[in-house]
């Protein structure tokens, strides 16, 4: 599915945003500087994400059969139903078709994203008039591969923590496939740090550890936790591409990529390779003069490669902005409205004579032509409004007759069943408890009661020996027309007999 912008931004200025961090950074002449969320321009363009964690994602499979008229329709009721969407919220919702094959059902990933959490995640971009495009961090990726920084010919996983949420992301042949977002975030691994170690080790204190030494510290302790909890990160994580490998029919995951949102953490693309044996890489791209200079998270990297890819494609497919500008003023319905009226003034400037004739004998006369026949149709309506409220009526009446026969045969049906059960069930029974209660006499047992419904029966006998109690099952089962069971024939050790709860199901045959 490819929508194509209303909006061609040219080779404007690229201007990333980062709503959680509340970081950004500007793209121009091939160098990166630091942004100003405080300051809007209006000729650059604005590129900004949402977490996966705010969005909801799921595959709805959709019939071979619906048009493709239908089709947009049929997703976004099926994603409202699957999906667990609240009728009282307004999302935005886009969707692609998945590479799974269902048999007659076509497969597609759909994402929805509630309307007021994305007022909330960009709340405090006030300043910044405009977002020309958002996009779930996952979809960032595809980009990579756009813009042949990454060959389509491989399946490549993603995974990115941010310092509060992470995911994980698996693209083929250039092409999403899967992302997950995981509960590792960077606050969470911080946490559990401090827990496991037993005292509070400041976040930011932590994050700069990670980012100078990594998984390995001077401090042997530190060192040992970081191993410790990193091996259960990608274990974690090892079971996702697993789940992701099996549901989507994927032989192999070529490589992985790791990034954070406090840069690169040293050794933990070796650590990762360790753990799930998969060659990994650092999520890592330069693409301006002064990249070495400058300490980028890497997934403003990725919004300056998006919005070049966006600048050159104008895709809209993944733009989930509710913060886009508007669109030339010739383009707009009162634009429009201005064309129009600037075309009616000139051909009324040009042509007055025309419009004095026109108004004074061609449109009266055509307006007293329109007043007769709105005074016919105005009678014809209340006519017809005259008798679709008989019928209205007519119908209620049918209606509450209908009601009344419907309950009188319900009733009179349940009383046909009633008798049917005492004339037929009733001597029925009688017979089977006949000839059950020979067969426990037969056996040497007695019957301690009788419990039963319309499909079996269950009935406790009590014997000297439990014997008894399985030749007389015995003889029950091979009897047409009963099933027989029992959980089980214990002892009465105040008495010596043996008693069991022996469930007779009746087939009807006798």
């Amino acid at each position: 599915m490819l929508k194509k912008s209303i909006l061609r931004p040219g080779n404007k200025n690229i201007v990333t945003v980062d709503p959680y961090s509340l970081s950004s950074f500007e793209y121009q002449d091939n160098l990166i500087s630091k942004g100003n969320i405080k300051r809007y321009d209006q000729k650059s363009f604005y590129n900004s994400y949402v977490q996966t964690k705010d969005v909801i994602s799921s595959t709805v499979d959709i019939d071979n059969d619906v048009s493709a008229e239908d089709l947009k329709d049929a997703i976004e009721i099926k994603a409202y139903d699957e999906l667990g969407l609240e009728s009282s919220k307004e999302y935005s919702i886009f969707y692609f078709e998945s590479n799974r094959v269902d048999g007659d059902f076509k497969v597609f990933n759909v994402i929805a994203i509630d309307k007021e959490r994305l007022d909330e995640v960009f709340g405090e971009l006030k300043d910044i008039k405009y977002i020309d495009y958002i996009t779930v961090a996952p979809f960032l990726m595809k980009s990579l591969y756009n813009r042949k920084l990454l060959t389509s010919e491989s399946t490549d996983c993603f995974v990115y923590f941010h310092k509060d949420d992470a995911f994980v992301a698996i693209y083929q042949n250039g092409e999403y496939i899967f992302s997950k977002s995981i509960r590792y975030s960077l606050k969470n691994i911080s946490d559990t740090f401090s827990k496991e170690l037993g005292k509070r080790i400041d976040e930011s204190e932590l994050y700069a550890m990670l980012a100078k030494s990594g998984l390995r510290n001077e401090n042997s302790a530190y060192q040992q936790q970081f191993m410790k909890l990193f091996g259960e990160v990608f274990v974690y994580i090892n079971d996702v591409i697993l789940y992701a490998k099996r549901a989507y029919g994927l032989e192999k995951i070529d490589q992985i990529f790791l990034g954070s949102e406090i840069g690169n953490i040293p050794g933990i693309d070796e650590f990762c390779n360790n753990y799930v044996n998969i060659p990994t890489k650092k999520l890592e791209f330069k693409i301006s003069k002064n990249a070495n200079e400058i300490n980028i998270d890497p997934l403003h990297t990725l919004l300056i490669i998006n919005a070049q890819d966006y600048q050159t494609n104008f895709d809209e497919s993944f733009n989930v902005s509710i913060f886009k500008r508007p669109p030339p003023i010739w383009k707009r319905p009162s634009g429009r409205l201005i064309q129009s009226v600037a075309a009616a003034l000139v051909i009324s400037l040009a042509y007055p004579g025309y419009q004095f004739v026109n108004d004074n004998f061609f449109l009266k006369e055509e307006l007293k032509q329109l007043n007769e026949i709105d005074k016919r149709l105005v009678i014809e309506v209340s006519s017809m409004k005259k008798d679709l409220a008989d019928v209205n009526k007519a119908k209620e009446e049918i209606t509450t007759k209908l009601t009344l026969k419907n309950e009188d045969l319900g009733f009179r049906t349940k009383l046909l069943k009633e008798i049917y059960s005492k004339k037929v069930s009733y001597p029925m029974k009688a017979k089977v408890l006949t000839n059950l209660f020979d067969k426990v006499n037969k056996h040497n047992s007695k019957v301690v009661s009788v419990d039963n419904n319309s499909t079996d029966m269950v009935i406790t006998v009590r014997s000297k020996k439990d014997k008894f109690v399985t030749e007389l099952m015995k003889d029950i089962s091979v009897t047409r027309g009963y099933e027989v069971s029992t959980e089980l024939i214990k002892k009465d050790e105040n008495t010596s007999y043996y008693e069991s709860a022996i469930k007779v199901g009746l087939h009807g045959n006798f």
